[in-house]
């Protein structure tokens, strides 16, 4: 009966991580792939006219070599900017978690942020 009651619990464990990798991210999760990556902005810089951050989960696998970790937003891309300057200077910006998109390196040799997707998170 023991036997029986130890091989149901091992079965009753395995069967849980099953699920639990089919299940859909948690909000407390992060994640990194290969064009987006989900986590918390760690830093906020700004170079020239542009802003570059870091995620606390690192880069997705197509910016793999943009210089330190940095995320660079375009000036050209004004909202997304202002959206980012705005949650850092609020101060909560490490407690938001963001889905940021990236086209991948461009010719300044940073990877370059086309989205970000708050989420539920507003």
């Amino acid at each position: 009966m023991n036997r029986l009651m130890a091989r149901t619990g091992r079965l009753r464990a395995l069967l849980s991580g099953c699920l639990l990798t089919l299940l859909p991210m948690s909000q407390g999760q992060s994640q990194t792939y290969s064009s987006y990556a989900t986590g918390h902005i760690s830093r906020v810089s700004v170079e020239a006219s542009d802003v570059v951050v870091m995620l606390d989960v690192g880069v997705p696998s197509n910016c793999t070599g943009t210089p330190f970790g940095w995320l660079m937003i375009k000036s050209s891309s004004a909202p997304l900017v202002a959206f980012v300057l705005g949650l850092w200077m609020r101060g909560d910006a490490g407690q938001k978690q963001l889905t940021v998109y990236t086209t991948g390196i461009d010719s300044s040799g940073y990877c370059q942020i086309s989205q970000i997707d708050t989420g539920s998170a507003g």
